[in-house]
């Protein structure tokens, strides 16, 4: 009886395992393209008083359930301290505290901005907070032991350490969480099954692409592109965009099942990874560390020596 519950559920302990300690690196990465992204537009002032910025003024003035208001201070030292705990992770360096402020902050970020990506990347630290050995690989540390750069890159091979750990099967089913409640949530829209969604994002760009800070950055698709998908009467639009729309839904629900088994998660890393980029494309800044971190999730679904040999070759 002793032996059934690990047969049923190979899991053992919180010990990051190689695949675990490489998605850390890839979440610090996509976490550094955050808040470089947020300082270049001017996110370290966002909560001034001389002048006040409008963004305070807004966020004094909404009827949010949760608000945490700061003095411009404290908010700067919090702006301060997620920076060096995105570094933390990026390093390894005190990975469980580092991870526990980067998550207070997407939060904290959340109830002033309220963008699930940065929810999701909050969410994705988590696990790492509950996380042994999570510098074993790809680390500071590890970079300083390493006596070559190819033993730097080289998990290594541990007899016997095949079992993901708790922490990962808890981003597992974040993953399962983000795919399936995306593709529910579109699936029960009808505006977005029926195209208008995506035909008013678009739309909204076309209108607003030469207000936008840095002009067309955040809006680059040639002109015949714009003229079929965003510009044109909007019945004909919202059809043109109905497939992709249905398509997008079917990809959703899908990217977990084929993740998650071995013979097909070829397929649906490369899956997932399209989908991304096509993602990444309508919204750059906000979307680039968004795809970087769920892509670099896709490893976590792999068993233990597939992904050792994966990647030592």
């Amino acid at each position: 009886m002793h032996d059934l519950l690990p047969s049923t559920f190979p899991v053992h302990g919180t010990t990051a395992g190689p695949s675990l300690c490489f998605f850390r690196l890839v979440l610090g990465t996509a976490l550094l393209c955050k808040i470089t992204a947020d300082h270049v537009f001017g996110m370290a002032r966002f909560f001034d008083l001389g002048p006040k910025s409008l963004l305070r003024w807004r966020y004094e003035h909404d009827e949010m359930p949760v608000k945490l208001l700061l003095s411009p201070t404290a908010f700067r030292v919090f702006y301060v301290a997620r920076a060096l705990a995105v570094l933390g992770v990026l390093a390894g360096v005190l990975t469980p505290l580092a991870s526990a402020v980067v998550s207070a902050w997407c939060v904290f970020e959340f109830t002033w901005d309220r963008k699930f990506n940065t929810l999701f990347l909050g969410a994705m630290c988590l696990p790492f907070v509950f996380t042994r050995g999570a510098d074993a690989y790809l680390s500071l540390q590890s970079l300083l032991d390493a006596p070559s750069p190819g033993a730097f890159f080289d998990p290594a091979r541990v007899p016997g350490a095949g079992r993901p750990s708790w922490p990962q099967v808890a981003a597992v089913v974040l993953v399962f969480h983000l795919y399936w409640s995306s593709a529910w949530h579109k699936a029960t829209s009808r505006q977005f099954t029926n195209g208008y969604t995506l035909q008013r994002v678009f739309e909204q760009l076309v209108a607003v692409r030469d207000d936008l800070p840095g002009g067309p950055r955040d809006y680059f698709f040639p002109d015949w592109l714009t003229r079929r998908l965003a510009t044109a009467d909007p019945a004909l639009v919202a059809r043109r965009w109905r497939l992709p729309s249905l398509a997008t839904i079917a990809v959703e629900a899908a990217l977990p099942l084929l993740l998650i088994f071995p013979a097909t998660w070829p397929a649906g890393a490369l899956l997932g990874l399209l989908t991304h980029l096509s993602f990444t494309t309508i919204l750059p800044k906000r979307l680039v560390p968004f795809g970087l971190a769920s892509v670099g999730t896709y490893v976590l679904f792999l068993p233990q020596h597939t992904f050792v040999t994966l990647i030592g070759g």
